[in-house]
């Protein structure tokens, strides 16, 4: 809310060519804009396998022989990952890390950008670096990295070697998960979809056997086994989980080991969680290839035909949207009801801490609009970044390329809600 508060509301336009960038570079790729919309960057080719980072026209000093996934930090700042003879690292702001890996991927940032986590590789083995601080511990695999908001981080890791085609120690179980590089003594036949909480703690989904699965809670499996198993979830601050199993060929929501709701499902994954008021929400398949959202166990009166992307709560938990594709086309629902706008593409949604306003970024025929509760509010654009919300949800802060011009653009939402209702 600090961050939403600091930025400019005042100025209605700011613009920043960036057209030209195209002249003085090889080749520009797709722009990465700073969340309070004031810097936009992109990695440039300067020279034959030579590239940099340019934000607003001015190049950082090193210069790479690759980079790749540039982000925009919650500070603002950006980073990326960079390659200089044959070693990678991070660079944030131009700075790099001290550290050098054989290669790094999967960049993760905490919500509040105090925190930036990696996986590497170095020499055949494989660890997390946090903050510019590798684990001590390096595995032959490891899959399935998450980053906590402490700095904590998980992995899946490979606890023993196994020569090629040795199917008895697999069938022993060769895969655990290592929290800050320490692996857990318990052994599983595959492990995946890590959940972490505040506090270290850790909940995780196994495969026991070649037919039984179950959720881990800090290396202790739950004592009944299933026919699958989804992401666990925290909740009650962390004092419970909840998971997805299918049981006796539906599929449930179990709580703590034990039915939580009592509808049996064609398919149920992916929960969200409500931390103000412990509602829970799913993507849920009451019948086969019928897709629909469920909250604490009652299902929307809507029916999707292609698929559920991804479902979010407000902060304050009284507005659910899901991203859908309905009859071949894009759109969002939310709490229940469809928007009336279609997108060949939808982007994640933005919506404000009481849930009275969602906007999101779609794309038709290749240009980005910016759609407001159900009304597109502007465009086209060539490409656009995520929106904010003003803390009083007055206002939105758009973030769009429009004939070669980057422009900043705070619009006042009364008098569009207002024709909206």
């Amino acid at each position: 809310m600090e961050e939403k508060q600091s930025l400019d509301w005042d100025t209605d336009l700011k613009e920043i060519p960036v057209k030209e960038w195209e002249a003085r570079f090889n080749w520009v790729e797709e722009p990465c804009i700073s969340p309070d919309g004031e810097q936009i960057a992109s990695i440039v080719n300067v020279d034959d396998m030579v590239f940099g980072v340019c934000v607003n026209g001015e190049v950082w000093e090193g210069e790479y022989e690759k980079a790749w996934k540039l982000k925009a930090l919650p500070n603002n700042q950006f980073v990326a990952c960079i390659c200089q003879d044959e070693e990678w690292t991070l660079a944030v702001n131009g700075k790099e890390w001290s550290n050098r890996f054989d290669f790094i991927w999967d960049l993760q940032i905490t919500k509040d950008g105090s925190h930036i986590g990696l996986a590497f590789q170095t020499d055949g083995e494989y660890g997390m670096v946090v903050d510019d601080t590798p684990w001590d511990t390096l595995y032959a695999n490891m899959s399935g990295m998450v980053l906590g908001n402490q700095g904590t981080s998980a992995a899946v890791v490979q606890v023993e070697s196994m020569a090629a085609a040795d199917v008895e120690a697999f069938k022993r179980g060769i895969f655990s998960v290592a929290l800050n590089g320490k692996a857990f003594e318990q052994r599983f036949l595959n492990v995946w979809d890590i959940s972490l909480d505040q506090n270290q703690n850790l909940a995780w989904s196994a495969r026991l056997t070649r037919e039984a699965y179950t959720i881990v809670v800090n290396g202790i499996p739950w004592e009944n086994t299933f026919q699958t198993v989804w992401k666990p979830e925290f909740v009650d601050q962390g004092n419970s989980i909840v998971a997805p199993v299918r049981q006796g060929g539906k599929w449930k929501l179990f709580k703590d080991d034990k039915p939580f709701w009592k509808t049996g499902y064609e398919q149920l994954w992916r929960v969200a969680v409500s931390g103000v008021n412990n509602r829970i929400a799913a993507i849920v398949a009451p019948t086969y290839g019928k897709w629909t959202v469920a909250q604490d166990d009652r299902v929307w009166p809507i029916s999707i035909d292609t698929m559920i992307r991804d479902i979010y709560y407000s902060e304050d938990g009284s507005c659910l949207a899901a991203v859908v594709k309905n009859k071949g086309a894009w759109t969002l629902a939310v709490n229940g009801k469809f928007w009336d706008l279609s997108a060949d593409k939808i982007f994640t949604p933005c919506i404000s801490p009481d849930g009275a306003i969602v906007a999101v970024v779609i794309e038709r025929n290749g240009a980005c609009f910016m759609a407001v509760n159900n009304q597109v509010i502007t465009g086209p654009h060539t490409f656009m970044a995520a929106p904010v919300i003003s803390s009083d949800a007055q206002k939105i802060l758009v973030k769009g390329i429009e004939n070669g011009i980057y422009k900043r653009r705070v619009i006042a939402l009364g008098s569009i809600l207002g024709a909206m209702g």
